[in-house]
């Protein structure tokens, strides 16, 4: 076995115990909150609380978590702002951070990289109730909408005549709203989820088009998940239901004409992310399973086993998942660097023409925090801000300042690549089929290790006080050997074996001229057996607190031993081996011995 070291302590590690106990008095205000909603300043103290643990979280760089707790402040700065229509929901979903969250930075500190996918069923909660857009409609899930729609998802032959299609249309959604509304009044009434699906069969039926056939098939689909139980019907799925009621609206006004226009893909992914978030993949559905197989949905997500251990650590067998993540950001700022281009080259072009590219940035900037990139998140967006001053005429549009746009943006595609140069490749311990131990357990292993070591060396270098005090009563070094093989044990099991090798030869010394041959040490040959259980000693303080070059100090202890003629070990051992008898091993070569002190005085 081989322990996971990554040279260097998580900052999360010494910040939290004061992260939990925060979220802990957040949920607190939150609840005396709820118990007695006349005291908004529990409220205010809780968007306190959580203010502070978001900068905590950004201080040591876990974008992703933050993000989680900057929606949550919001929620309860609404919430003291009664700005907030379901404040129930609101509360729910609070409350549910506030448990998670918790569990999630745990899992980080047991050795999983901060891979905040994790977090996007949270976060499109929080979202929702805040009304923005869900982050699953970024890059971070990007199945192929073009792909061929089955026979099953078969619709008319023929488009219907346009008054015939607003009519039939209308009628449907007033059937779809009824089924929506009783079921959000009652979720344990399947029949109204069912209602739901019957009524996207139909209007399906009456498509003729691809994109509204598939907007319907697609979720009809998610309807089926919820009605078999394999998807919990959370804010984000209700939201998109509602989603769909207005493109059922949009359909009956515009036609097969406005889809073909405007495609509903981002409804579209939306639920095509949940349907492959259902747990059991909607067995009790062949219509699931037609539209999992269709857009490769298993191939999208990580497996159900993954999402359980922070939704896979993106390297090795999940670096797919963030080569197309990559692939799409970079193709949404490739357009966007396009369009300023053209923007510079052309002769009165209309600013507000630059509204759009800030839409797409502000898409990138939500990936990019996803993915926990807390600084080019904020690059992007502050050039987010720089497009939508320009197209509001706040801010006077030249070409320096374009420029500067389009030269931060090459900074974030870089930042991108490097994340992806350091997450990708698999440890080679992987390679060889050894067992690698999370970072925060490989610690933990570590600490404790370490910490009885030093027990052991200060116990042997009491010893070694005694034995001079005594003095020179032998008897008083006699437990040394045991003491310091075991330390010797503990740094060869942590593959500190160049540690461990000086440290037998410590024990070597003490065995043969101390224990054996019962010699009265020079005050020489005692400086330099100091020095070396001092180099030894502050070894063991640097790697538990793995500080750089500590190899370095092992050098003193080398210098020492072999001054002492116990280095290198291997000469010394095969003489053991030979003899099988530390008796017959001379001693070192001493310098001349001091006198023995006098006997004391009875």
């Amino acid at each position: 076995m081989k322990l996971y070291d990554d040279g260097a302590f998580t900052a999360l590690s010494w910040v939290k115990p004061a992260l939990d106990t925060t979220l802990a008095q957040a949920r607190e205000a939150l609840e005396l909150h709820v118990e007695d909603p006349t005291h908004p300043q529990a409220l205010r103290d809780c968007a306190s609380h959580l203010h502070q643990v978001q900068g905590t979280l950004r201080m040591v760089e876990l974008y992703g978590a933050a993000m989680v707790v900057e929606n949550m402040e919001r929620i309860a700065d609404a919430l003291v702002a009664d700005s907030v229509r379901q404040r129930d929901e609101a509360y729910s979903v609070l409350m549910r951070g506030m448990v998670q969250l918790p569990d999630y930075l745990e899992r980080l500190q047991s050795g999983h990289k901060d891979i905040p996918i994790v977090l996007l069923p949270l976060l499109n909660d929080l979202r929702a109730v805040l009304g923005e857009n869900l982050l699953s409609e970024s890059a971070l899930f990007t199945p192929n909408l073009a792909a061929p729609l089955p026979d099953a998802a078969a619709g008319a032959a023929r488009e219907l005549p346009a008054a015939e299609l607003r009519t039939q249309t209308l009628r449907l959604r007033l059937a779809f709203q009824a089924a929506l509304l009783k079921w959000f009044r009652d979720e344990t009434a399947t029949e109204h989820v069912r209602r739901l699906g019957e009524v996207l069969d139909r209007l399906r039926g009456l498509s003729h088009g691809v994109e509204p056939r598939r907007l319907w098939w697609i979720a009809a689909g998610l309807v089926d998940c919820i009605a078999d139980g394999s998807l919990q019907s959370g804010v984000s799925v209700k939201l998109l239901l509602g989603r769909v009621d207005r493109e059922i609206h949009r359909f009956a006004e515009g036609g097969e004409a406005a889809f073909a226009a405007r495609p509903p893909r981002e409804l579209t992914k939306n639920l095509l992310y949940y349907i492959a978030q259902a747990e059991s993949g909607g067995v009790g559905s062949a219509r699931v399973g037609q539209i999992r197989a269709a857009y490769q949905l298993d191939a999208l997500l990580p497996t159900q086993s993954e999402l359980e251990h922070a939704q896979g650590s993106m390297t090795g067998r999940n670096r797919t998942l963030l080569d197309t993540v990559s692939s799409a950001i970079k193709d949404d700022l490739l357009r966007v660097k396009e369009s300023l281009d053209i923007f510079l080259r052309g002769q009165g072009a209309d600013p507000r023409e630059l509204e759009t590219q800030a839409e797409s940035l502000n898409r990138v900037g939500d990936t990019l925090g996803m993915l926990g990139l807390g600084v080019p998140r904020r690059v992007v967006n502050d050039q987010r801000e720089v497009l939508e001053q320009m197209a509001r005429a706040q801010r006077p549009i030249d070409e320096g300042s374009l420029l500067d746009v389009a030269g931060a943006l090459l900074y974030v595609e870089a930042s991108l690549d490097d994340h992806i140069d350091r997450i990708g490749e698999a440890p080679e311990e992987e390679a060889t089929g050894e067992i690698t131990l999370p970072k925060a357990e490989s610690r933990r292993v570590l600490d404790a290790l370490m910490r009885e070591a030093g027990v052991n060396l200060q116990q042997a270098k009491q010893d070694i006080i005694a034995f001079v005090e005594s003095p020179w009563d032998h008897a008083r070094v006699e437990r040394i050997p045991e003491l310091l093989e075991q330390i010797a044990g503990a740094l060869r099991m942590l593959d500190l074996g160049d540690a461990g090798a000086l440290v037998t030869a410590i024990v070597r010394f003490v065995q043969i001229e101390l224990i054996t041959h019962r010699r009265v040490p020079t005050a020489e040959q005692m400086d330099r057996l100091a020095d070396s259980l001092a180099a030894i000693e502050y070894y063991l303080d640097a790697t538990r607190e793995h500080r750089r070059n500590r190899e370095a100090i092992l050098d003193v202890a080398r210098d020492s031993l072999q001054a002492l003629g116990y280095w290198p070990l291997s000469a010394i051992e095969a003489r053991i081996a030979q003899t099988s008898n530390y008796a017959s091993i001379p001693p070192a070569t001493l310098a001349p011995q001091p006198p023995a002190p006098p006997a004391a005085e009875t």
